[in-house]
């Protein structure tokens, strides 16, 4: 196989949890994954695991919130030889507090992540791949972006007041809604030139075995229908598909995994 017939895909925030399971996903696929993220230890980690699975994958360590470090991505990118077809963008994150103790740098620094960073990579995404034959973003949002955080099913472990109000994620909520209809912006643009874009928007999450989260977890569980919390592998598979040719008339849309969350 020539190299550039290899197929190549950029997962951002694939250091671990949704991320990583997100690209090992990919390769699977036969995708070569590009995995970024801040810290090179967890990409490197994540990169041996697609390797021992007769997978290829790149560790290029940045912070996307900053245009310099994405300029960088997109010329490791550039260098590999392979046609763009995919872009995962799944780096996010919250500052949660007291509802009148909000910070405006935190602020602005999750609307960077969770939304300035997600747009900028989209549109070079868009560029490369509208030039190659076309290819699908899929931007990771979360249910939060759908519905209002709501405490109540978890106050006895984390206190639902604080001195400054109750414990509030309004820059997240906002920047996840932001995002779904980013998505949608994206997807009317970016159509006719052969690019989808579409959201995953992944409920509660059990990221990891955690003894000092057990309590937590089991009450966010029992806050789910389906009487469980999910795995990251459910959300990479619902990313899987929508950057296959199964889901070539899917643009636009959005993908809600979350056992039943925004049904109450």
């Amino acid at each position: 196989m020539e190299q550039t017939d290899r197929k190549l895909a950029l997962v951002t925030g694939a250091g671990s949890g949704i991320g990583r399971a997100i690209a090992l996903r990919l390769v699977r696929a036969g995708f070569v994954c590009v995995l970024v993220g801040r810290r090179k230890e967890p990409l490197q980690e994540t990169a041996s695991l697609a390797e021992a699975e007769g997978g290829e994958a790149v560790v290029v360590p940045a912070d996307v919130t900053e245009e310099d470090c994405r300029k960088e991505v997109l010329d490791a990118v550039d260098g590999l030889g392979h046609p763009l077809r995919g872009l995962v963008n799944n780096a996010g994150g919250s500052h949660a507090s007291g509802l009148f103790d909000q910070d405006v740098r935190r602020w602005r620094d999750e609307f960077a992540l969770n939304v300035e960073a997600a747009a900028f990579l989209s549109f070079e995404a868009i560029r490369r791949m509208a030039g190659t034959g076309g290819g699908s973003i899929v931007n990771v949002g979360s249910v939060y972006g759908i519905v209002a955080l709501n405490n109540s099913y978890y106050e006895d472990v984390y206190p639902s007041k604080t001195p400054n109000g109750p414990i509030r994620a309004p820059a997240y909520s906002a920047s996840k809604g932001a995002l779904r209809l980013l998505s949608r912006e994206l997807a009317v643009s970016a159509a006719p030139m052969g690019v989808r874009v579409n959201t995953v928007s992944p409920g509660m999450i059990r990221l990891a075995e955690d003894p000092a989260f057990a309590e937590r977890d089991r009450l966010l569980a029992e806050a789910t229908p389906m009487g469980r919390m999910g795995r990251p592998d459910e959300i990479a598979g619902a990313v899987n598909f929508l950057l296959s040719d199964e889901a070539s008339f899917m643009t636009g849309a959005e993908m809600v995994i979350d056992g039943g969350w925004t049904t109450w």
